[in-house]
């Protein structure tokens, strides 16, 4: 009796995962994940580079048990398995060179939604951190057509993305570096619980496969392939971030970064990343809709003023020409308003523990 298809994709899956492109020829040449078991091992053989290997791996007699076991296992608790040419794979990701042959899916969110962001940053994160990415995320839910929200269930901003999607009544994507019968890190079970109610938890690894170095560095294109665009929200020089960032780039998606102060370590990546041009500065709320075109120019964001009823002239001062002239240094602010430098100083420190103004190295921008 020929296996069943998930079988076969799931033998696949197992055997090419670290080569994922080498299993999506051999489907697309042989017909199919069950074509792939249907051909004699010597035609496999005229297209595997390393075909010995893979041969011995492919033909071990307990493969397709193991994939029977495991198809069972994650049918048994409701947990989609979607192969590559399935039409529920994310299109996104499918597009990847190195998209998986299969994904395990628990949860009924739309993968395939026409907007989806990811929002990656550091585990060691800040208050700004936080709070940036808390008014990032929560502008896109006042748009018309809401956007996934994708992260990877860490500590830190990857945590705070998704509870403030949630909160916000986004749908949130966790994309685990484990197998789904486990929650990593499990201080963050019941954010995976809350997440399943609108959103859903993926991955490539089979059950029973622990969080170790490598399954995160593979984790980190699934992230950056789900989505349209990622946002580097706060990262040091050294990162899963930058690394998410990085394969974004490669995929040819947009890639964001929240500036901190040149003096702020768990921004200099973020920081290095602008000066390279390689990500667009998050300046405002609506940065991210706007050069997406989620929204328009005259859709901009107008709840919350620049000024309040009690800021002192000195402030409205400083806002304002920040609002007309930013990226400003604190002399340029001091010369254009004619206020004392050291004032200034002080105005602009108080502003951004207010969170009502960011810094870009030695740059201030009016805040989120």
């Amino acid at each position: 009796m020929e296996p069943d298809r998930f079988v076969c994709l799931c033998a696949l899956s197992k055997v090419f995962a670290y080569k994922c492109a080498i299993g999506r020829q051999l489907m697309e040449t042989f017909g199919g994940p069950e074509g792939v078991f249907r051909t004699p091992p010597h035609t496999l053989a005229t297209v595997l580079h390393n075909g010995e290997l893979y041969l011995d791996l492919l033909f071990e007699p307990s493969l397709l048990e193991w994939a029977a076991d495991e198809v069972a296992w994650a049918r048994s608790y409701g947990i989609r398995l979607l192969g590559l040419d399935d039409p529920a794979y994310p299109r996104r990701l499918a597009a990847c060179a190195d998209a998986p042959l299969l994904l395990y899916c628990k949860g009924e969110a739309d993968l395939n939604s026409s907007r989806a962001l990811a929002v990656v940053g550091t585990r060691k994160a800040t208050w700004t951190g936080r709070e940036s990415c808390r008014r990032i995320v929560g502008r896109l839910a006042d748009l018309n057509e809401k956007p996934l929200i994708v992260s990877g269930m860490a500590l830190g901003i990857d945590g705070c993305a998704h509870a403030a999607a949630i909160e916000a009544g986004l749908p949130t994507i966790g994309v685990l570096p484990c197998g789904l019968d486990e929650i990593y890190p499990r201080q963050h079970r019941e954010l995976a619980r809350r997440a399943l109610e609108k959103g859903a938890l993926v991955t490539d690894f089979p059950r029973g496969t622990q969080p170790i170095a490598y399954t995160f560095l593979r984790r980190n294109r699934i992230i950056a392939g789900l989505a349209d665009a990622t946002l580097l929200v706060e990262s040091y020089q050294k990162g899963g971030g930058l690394i998410t960032a990085s394969l974004a780039a490669s995929y040819e998606r947009e890639v964001f970064a929240v500036a901190g102060r040149m003096t702020d370590g768990s921004f200099s990546g973020c920081n290095e990343l602008i000066a390279r041009r390689e990500a667009t500065l998050v300046s405002d709320a609506d940065t991210i809709p706007l050069t997406m075109g989620w929204i328009s120019a005259r859709q901009r964001r107008g709840a919350v003023p620049l000024l309040r009823p009690d800021d002192p002239p000195e402030r409205c001062q400083v806002l304002r020409c920040l609002e007309a002239r930013a990226p400003l240094s604190v002399e340029e602010v001091a010369a254009l308003t004619k206020l004392d430098p050291r004032a200034v100083n002080l105005l602009l420190l108080e502003l951004e523990m207010e969170g009502r103004v960011v810094a870009d190295g030695n740059k201030f921008f009016v805040t989120l």
